[in-house]
């Protein structure tokens, strides 16, 4: 389908969107090869209205490709539709960055529902929660650390601005932790860890040298033997440099949503003071998920995002921008640990081209796709990432190359 003939019409009834309205008052335009009809919100109440803040423009077949019911990979975001120049928007820029939870929404209420997903089963919360004082490249931080299961350890790392709890649904949606002890920690001024002592918050920075060093100092404070690293999107390319720097150190990693290098990532409206970060931050990213991952753990996802500190995202991001593999490569050996490249695709920031490309350069590793997965698959649909977690671990404990 493309724009139905009364857009208003067709979403004033959708819950969500009336509550994300709660606060709001703001005129949207939303044209196809038809014209443009403009949607009204204020106060929770949604009317056809006549003169638009902002207006999104598509053909008829671009929407009729973001409304489907299940969207193809690169189809599901209006974001991710404007940075490859199938989205335009015209009007106030600023009016777009401070609602872009209600163009959001009002797209999700405008495609068809998917069916519903079985009820799946929950394990009970089985994670225990300690801190360790480390000294990191900016000094003392007291870190945050959750643990669960026995076996070969996992350090897992989460998705730059973000914490510890992206990983609760490996926790109590698999069975992971029957074979493995998940171990996930919050980096200082994420989640549950502290700001370094005497450093001001709003001047929290990250590199990429800081953070290997903040992976190692994590690793020997907790006297982890050889455990294996898992991280998504800057934590991917942390792990594969604390590979290449720290071999003797780690037994291998699952690098999932990382390339050679990474740009575009960045927006001033991340810590604008006009911009509402609870708001903007996880709409940035929400884009990135499979549309028929579970709304539960997408939701909490978004939540995640919306609990950061201000400017924790941002600062994350500007330091994940200054990776560059062609620094280390040159140490990642065939003798190196094991590195498996997983990749969603619904990821549209770095697409699997980028992760292959990550993959087929370094020596001792392996490549695998997940079509149903997108930025945060460790988070987004933990049971079904964990079916490829699995092979993964298995492929470095080996020391073997797997799927390609």
């Amino acid at each position: 389908m493309s724009l139905p003939a009364d857009v208003a019409a067709a979403v004033r009834d959708d819950a969500r969107l009336r509550a994300m309205a709660r606060g709001a008052d703001v005129a949207i335009g939303v044209a196809d090869d038809s014209g443009e009809q403009v949607v009204r919100m204020a106060g929770g109440t949604i009317a056809a209205g006549t003169t638009a803040d902002f207006s999104i423009r598509l053909t008829d077949a671009d929407w009729r490709r973001l409304l489907d019911s299940a969207p193809e990979a690169g189809d599901q975001s209006l974001l991710a539709m404007r940075r490859d120049g199938r989205a335009h928007v015209d009007g106030d820029e600023l009016v777009l960055a401070q609602h872009l939870q209600l163009v959001r929404r009002l797209v999700e209420a405008l495609r068809p529902s998917p069916p519903a997903l079985p009820e799946r089963g929950r394990r009970p919360l089985s994670m225990r929660g300690s801190y360790v004082r480390i000294d990191g490249p900016l000094g003392v931080s007291d870190v945050f650390v959750e643990r669960s299961g026995s076996g070969p350890q996992l350090l897992c790392l989460a998705t730059a601005g973000s914490d510890s709890s992206q990983y609760h649904g490996l926790v109590t949606d698999t069975d992971l932790t029957d074979r493995f002890e998940l171990i996930a920690v919050d980096l200082p001024w994420h989640g549950k860890s502290m700001p370094v002592r005497g450093v001001d918050p709003v001047e929290y920075r990250l590199d990429p040298a800081g953070y290997t060093a903040l992976i190692v100092g994590i690793a020997d404070a907790l006297a982890l033997e050889l455990p294996i690293l898992v991280g998504p999107s800057m934590a991917g390319a942390a792990v594969v440099r604390a590979i290449a720097l720290h071999p003797d150190r780690f037994a291998g990693a699952v690098s999932c949503q990382a390339g050679p290098s990474v740009a575009g990532r960045s927006t001033p409206a991340l810590r604008s003071p006009v911009v509402n970060q609870a708001l903007h931050v996880p709409e940035w990213t929400y884009g990135l998920m499979n549309p028929a991952s579970p709304v539960e753990h997408r939701d909490r996802v978004w939540w995640g995002y919306s609990s950061g500190g201000y400017g924790a995202y941002d600062a994350d991001i500007t330091g994940y921008q200054q990776w560059d593999l062609a620094e280390v490569e040159h140490l990642l050996l065939p003798s190196s640990p094991h590195i498996a490249v997983l990749s969603g695709a619904f990821d549209t920031s770095v697409p699997p081209a980028a992760s292959r490309a990550l993959a087929a350069r370094i020596p001792n590793s392996s490549f695998q796709l997940m079509p149903e997965l997108g930025h945060f698959p460790h988070a987004e649909d933990p049971l079904r990432f964990a079916g490829y977690l699995g092979p993964a671990i298995q492929r470095i404990l080996a020391g073997s190359t797997g799927p390609t």
